[in-house]
């Protein structure tokens, strides 16, 4: 709950520069970013990610990660 994570957004591909693919656009522990990232418009979600110690979760794996901190229900991913 309180790893250190960035939160990411992908870039659409005429504004990325010199190759950017994504961006950070938030920093902290991975309880605040997974809130954060769920008051995000569902549909653009899609093309946001958190990012810690070495795993990638996706929008769906966030959420569900959300549920099992606040219903215990299983979590599969492994963080």
């Amino acid at each position: 709950m309180n790893a250190p994570a960035e939160l990411r957004r992908r870039i659409a591909d005429g504004m990325a520069s010199a190759g950017a693919r994504s961006v950070v656009v938030a920093r902290g522990s991975l309880v605040l970013l997974a809130h954060g990232l769920s008051a995000v418009q569902p549909e653009q979600r899609g093309d946001c990610w958190i990012e810690t110690g070495g795993e990638t979760l996706t929008a769906e794996d966030t959420m569900a990660l959300l549920r099992h901190w606040s219903t215990g229900v299983p979590f599969a991913h492994g963080v």
